[in-house]
């Protein structure tokens, strides 16, 4: 049975690098090819509101970024994760419900309750599997990452510590979700993947 698995966490925790692999395996094991998409992105209006997001002409509050999220999603999840299901392929999507509410429930300042409650009312079908939270110390992720690229990675170190901290407490309130540690080298990192997707541990 296809599965739809999530992996999310601070910029430069390496997302983009573990879901690759993991599609790779995911393709290897089934025989046939997993999608790989990110999120916000991925279809045509996804871009365009993942563009709008990160451009540094704006100045969106976290209010705004999280309605623009759960309609980027909702849209990826119409057009791209349901059909890929449907012909029972499996999807691994780098980022989800996980980062908007790190980001701007408790780096933004927004009421948690809202931030779940938006998403699971607007953004959430089909839901993910498996929800893999990288968690790796901001500091690192930093200096893995290098300079800030977009308007949200301009925010600094700081809102990333609250961000890191929004994942944990994300792990505490959501017992689908598996934190992984995400320090250490690539292998390292996709071998204790793996041993969640595929073994349960």
């Amino acid at each position: 049975m296809a599965r739809f698995i999530v992996l999310d966490g601070v910029d430069g925790c390496g997302k983009s690098t573990q879901a690759g692999l993991l599609a790779a395996e995911l393709t290897r094991r089934a025989g046939r090819p997993a999608l790989h998409l990110r999120e916000p992105g991925s279809t045509r209006a996804g871009e365009a509101i993942r563009a709008l997001l990160l451009s540094r002409e704006h100045d969106f509050d976290a209010g705004v970024e999280s309605l623009l999220f759960a309609a980027a999603r909702r849209q990826m999840l119409r057009e791209l994760v349901a059909p890929a299901l449907a012909e029972g392929r499996d999807v691994v999507c780098e980022r989800f419900h996980p980062s908007t509410f790190a980001y701007q429930a408790c780096g933004g300042g927004l009421p948690e309750r809202d931030v779940l409650e938006l998403l699971a009312r607007w953004a959430n079908e089909p839901a993910p599997d498996l929800l893999i939270l990288l968690d790796l110390d901001p500091e690192v992720a930093a200096r893995r990452r290098g300079a800030p690229l977009d308007r949200i990675e301009d925010k600094g170190l700081a809102f990333q510590r609250k961000v890191a901290l929004g994942y944990r407490r994300y792990a505490e309130l959501r017992r689908d979700a598996r934190t992984v540690d995400a320090s250490g080298s690539v292998d390292a990192v996709a071998a204790r993947i793996r041993a969640v997707v595929f073994d349960g541990r």
